[in-house]
């Protein structure tokens, strides 16, 4: 069964918090005109990426396994990961393309929680994706081309989300492997 592990992005806010207090109003201003913080906010949408990427992942192989009847043992296994290793980044878009692979059209169609249907998981899963690739690639941060200003709460919020997330995916995935 696969595991979304928060521990290091959990560490990492932790230390944010400790920096700042977790209060509001904007941290401290810093010698070039950024704000202290910023770097390890942009940390946490690293981690949290990252994070998702392979749990994701470990969730298409328990449902490659289920979809083939079997598990697969090396080298077949190695050779089948070469045929997906490369998927990207955890978008929703990057996400229903993998599970097609198995013959699930939309992997999110009725994936939904108290407050979360599975059109506001791909919104968000598509913001986290957004912002990291700005950070990954050393641009201003934006999300649908608008500026966007990276937030302890928003973090928070993403990875309550995630861990949510990462409760309910694999469940949901395998019931839609036939």
């Amino acid at each position: 069964m696969a595991d979304l592990s928060l521990q290091a992005f959990d560490e990492v806010i932790n230390a944010r918090r400790t920096l700042h207090g977790g209060n509001r109003g904007a941290p401290v201003k810093l010698a070039d005109g950024s704000r202290e913080g910023i770097a390890l906010n942009n940390a946490c949408v690293v981690m949290l990426s990252s994070a998702l990427q392979s749990f994701v992942e470990e969730v298409f192989l328990d449902c490659s396994f289920k979809a083939f009847g079997r598990v697969l043992v090396e080298p077949e296994l190695r050779n089948y990961r070469a045929t997906w290793s490369r998927w990207g980044n955890p978008s929703p878009s990057n996400i229903v393309s993998l599970f097609r692979r198995l013959g699930v059209d939309d992997v999110f169609e009725g994936l939904s929680w108290q407050k979360q249907a599975a059109g506001t998981l791909k919104s968000t899963l598509d913001t986290i994706n957004q912002v990291r690739n700005c950070i990954a690639h050393g641009s201003a941060l934006t999300v649908n081309r608008q500026p966007y200003s990276l937030q302890l709460n928003n973090i928070t919020r993403w990875r309550n989300t995630a861990e949510q997330f990462g409760k309910r995916f694999q469940a949901h995935a395998e019931a839609k492997i036939r």
